[in-house]
This record gives structure tokens, C-alpha cells and sequence, in this order.
């Protein structure tokens, strides 16, 4: 039986309902807070008051919501602090991440540990992310303590352009954990770039094309490249939802009509990455966590898309994403 791996345990993959596949409930500090404190999202009150709107509009698809929550290691997560959320939001799945944010957001990398350690190193340190427990001091050292609560997604970053060495060495060690865990990779992507190379350079590592997801490639919203990334078997991870500072969401609406009629409908996944206080309900702002079972959904139904095509992209191709594969 296919599982997927939340906070709380592995579950059937049936049950995750709809599926954020990328989002942000909990940071409570480390770099991208220090470059932009609108990132900060410490607070487990709003935290929750956020899950329950994306439950709700959850509810007018299925039985439950899951929130992928995309934080990685030693970028600000408090795995206690999310569990909190999880218990005080009904019928919420939330799977947490493992893995490395871009070297950008880490600030000064010479002494950091991912250039101390060797690849294996690093790797072991996302195996036990994933089999063990998170770190409850999220890898910001020296000790490690582990909780009960398991990773369910690896996550790889790179920098505008190109893969730094820095990254090149979180690509290497995130690989490694994949294959001998089954867990899938989600990537993140700055403004869409390198998204094909991600793909190529992972499956070239070893991991199977159907256990990567290319993320934030609504950036680059150009259809004969993404599907040059689907054509190799990868799912791609549409977001950054109502940022009408970079595309409006016809641009994302686009994608899904075009990608679709190319026969790729079923690799496409679906988040709102609303990772600021600025970009959630419960901090004030008109859209958030929910948008896309509130708004984005409800406005493919009405520009005309089969409602078995929206339930697979607010649904079912996230529901086999992130099913664990056989490990290695």
C-alpha cells in the first residue's frame, strides 16, 4: 500500500484530500527572516487560524486538507512548534520538509556545516530527518535531539541561474536520501531559472523522474520548457498564487490549459507558498494558504475545465507525488 509521511505518522495517500504542495505555516527564524522579517511566521495562534481557512475551503473537495510545509533544515523550522498546529486544526495532514533551502538564504556559507561535511554526512543527517525524527534544534547544532516527528519531503534550492558548489553539494547529499529512503524531492527554483537542470542534474544522481517536482516554475511561464521537464517524467509545482506583482494567475491558468492539452495534466502540482505574514489571511491580507481549493480551482471550473482535471491538480497527482517509493 502506497504511504505518504506526516508529522503524525505515515497514512494511505487517499487520505491526504487536498493537497498544498507548497506552502509555509511555521518560521521562526534563521536567514530569510534576517533578510526580510516579514517572513517571520512564529506565531502558532495565526499559524492555526491560517490552517483552518485551507481546511474549510478544503471541505468543498474532500475530507481533509494537507499543507506541505516547505521549511528545510536549519532555515528556521521549530518541528514542536508545527506539531501545535497540526493538533489544533481538525481533519489538517501536514507533511514536513527535510533538505536545503538556496546558499543565499544561509548567509555566510564558508564555516556553515554543509562545507564541513562530506556529502554522506549531510545525507545521513536528512536519512534520520526522514526515518528517525527532525532535529528539534533544526540542525543549528551542536546538539541534536530527536523528536518523533518525521520529514516527508526532501527539499533542493538553487540560486538564480545556476547551481552554486554549495548547492551542487545539497543537490549531491538530497539525492543520496531519496534514493535510499523512497522520499520525494520538491524543489525551489528562483524566478523559474535552472528548472530543466534541477531535473536532468537529480535524474542523472539516480532518482527516479516520478519522485521530483520542480518548484516556482510559474515564473517561467514558458510551456515548451516546462514540458521538456515533464517529457523526462517530473511533475512540475505551479504557485506563488494572486503575486500579481510577477504574472497574474491567467499566466498560471494558461500553463495548466496548455500543459494539459500537451498530456501532462497529471504531473502538475499545486501550491500558494504564501511564506509571509503578507501573503496570509490571519496577518490581514485578502488571500492565503487556501487559495487555491477558495479561488484558483473554483475559477478553472468556471473558465470551462473538466472538474475530474481540477480534482487531479488540487488532489490526486499530489496524492501519488508524495508516496514514499522503494527505498535503495
Amino acid at each position: 500500500m502506497s504511504f505518504a509521511r506526516t508529522i503524525f505518522g505515515d497514512v494511505p495517500t487517499d487520505v491526504l484530500g487536498v493537497v498544498n504542495c507548497h506552502d509555509h505555516l511555521i518560521r521562526v527564524g534563521a536567514g530569510e527572516v534576517y533578510l526580510d522579517p516579514d517572513h517571520s511566521l512564529a506565531d502558532v495562534g495565526k499559524a492555526t487560524e491560517e490552517a483552518s481557512y485551507f481546511v474549510k475551503a478544503a471541505k468543498a473537495w474532500a475530507a481533509s486538507g494537507t499543507v506541505v510545509d516547505m521549511c528545510p533544515a536549519n532555515c528556521g523550522r521549530d518541528i514542536r512548534k508545527l506539531v501545535e498546529v497540526n493538533r489544533a486544526t481538525p481533519d489538517l495532514h501536514v507533511i514536513a520538509a527535510t533538505g536545503f533551502h538556496r546558499e543565499h538564504v544561509y548567509l555566510e556559507t564558508t564555516s556553515h556545516w554543509v562545507n564541513r561535511y562530506s556529502v554522506n554526512q549531510i545525507a545521513d543527517l536528512l536519512i534520520e530527518d526522514i526515518e528517525s525524527g527532525i532535529d528539534a534544534h533544526d540542525y543549528s547544532g551542536p546538539l541534536v535531539e530527536r523528536t518523533q516527528y518525521r520529514a516527508g519531503v526532501i527539499k533542493f534550492a538553487s540560486a538564480y541561474g545556476k547551481i552554486t558548489d554549495w548547492e551542487e553539494k545539497t543537490l549531491r547529499a538530497a539525492a543520496i536520501a531519496s534514493i535510499k529512503t523512497g522520499c520525494p524531492i520538491n524543489t525551489h527554483t528562483t524566478a523559474g531559472t535552472v528548472a530543466l537542470e534541477q531535473a536532468e542534474r537529480l535524474i542523472s544522481l539516480g532518482v527516479p523522474a516520478g519522485r521530483i517536482a520542480i518548484g516556482h516554475v510559474q515564473r517561467n511561464a514558458d510551456v515548451w520548457y516546462l514540458s521538456q521537464i515533464t517529457r523526462l517524467g517530473c511533475y512540475l509545482e505551479l504557485d506563488g498564487t494572486y503575486r500579481i506583482k510577477y504574472l497574474p494567475d491567467s499566466s498560471r491558468v494558461h500553463l495548466v490549459r496548455e500543459l494539459g492539452k500537451l498530456g501532462f495534466g497529471q504531473q502538475l502540482l499545486l501550491g500558494t507558498d504564501s511564506g509571509k505574514k503578507s501573503y496570509q489571511k490571519a496577518y490581514g491580507s485578502v488571500n492565503g494558504v487556501d487559495f487555491d481549493p477558495a479561488v484558483f480551482a473554483p475559477r478553472l471550473l468556471a473558465e470551462g475545465f473538466e472538474r475530474d482535471y481540477v480534482e487531479d491538480l488540487l488532489m490526486y497527482n499530489a496524492q501519488r507525488f508524495f508516496a514514499f517509493g522503494d527505498p535503495k
